[in-house]
């Protein structure tokens, strides 16, 4: 083999070991929590992706690199305490094909009705979020597990208060994980041992929730 072969070869070799990705693997990001006021009821949004891990030395220089993203959705799942149930009430695949997905978040609650917007960087990643930019996407979970996307937010959305004096009940106060959500029924944190808990598992994100 030339000396040109061989250096074509190895720089091939290079540039496949250079920028390579490792296994597939779940992340998951817990968002925003907003309880439905008078209630033993939750709500609770998630972040789900699928991605591989760059490896080799130019896919992680100079930081570590980008993961490569295979898949990604935003959920809303919906916890009814009194009667001990979770359910999923809203998938987005690609947080609903909006441009660079940043977020979603719980807006609050109407009567039944639950609101949430997703959000996408107005730019990129790196140039940060420009206002000016529409790319949010606002939507409506009604009782019934309806999911309708809407033109504007109600004017006026509530969410149980998580902070202060206790209140009468029904009521619940809350501490959030990583992934988990430690929930108090009809007290404050600090005043009970006799707690509920949601966890996500790590792998397909999905909820269970452990009543006192």
């Amino acid at each position: 083999m030339s000396w040109t072969l061989r250096a074509l070869a190895v720089s091939a070799i290079f540039m496949l070991t250079a920028c390579s990705y490792g296994p597939e693997r779940t992340y998951l990001r817990l968002g925003n929590v907003a309880t439905k006021p008078q209630s033993h009821q939750l709500a609770v949004t998630l972040e789900y992706w699928r991605v591989k891990d760059p490896t080799g030395a130019l896919n992680t220089f100079p930081n570590g690199g980008i993961p490569k993203v295979i898949y990604r959705e935003a959920r809303v799942y919906r916890f009814d305490l009194d009667q001990g149930t979770a359910e999923r009430v809203a998938t987005l695949p690609d947080f609903g094909d909006i441009p660079h997905p940043k977020s979603i978040s719980l807006a609050g609650w109407q009567g039944d009705a639950l609101y949430f917007s997703v959000f996408g960087y107005g730019v990129d990643r790196r140039g940060g979020d420009d206002h000016r930019d529409e790319r949010r996407l606002l939507f409506r979970i009604t009782d019934d597990g309806a999911l309708t996307e809407i033109d504007q937010l109600p004017a006026v959305l509530e969410s149980g208060r998580n902070s202060g004096p206790a209140q009468s009940p029904p009521f619940l106060r809350w501490s959030a994980g990583h992934l988990d959500v430690e929930i108090a029924i009809d007290a404050r944190l600090s005043e009970t041992t006799h707690t509920a808990r949601l966890s996500f598992d790590p792998e397909t994100g999905e909820p269970r929730l452990s009543m006192p």
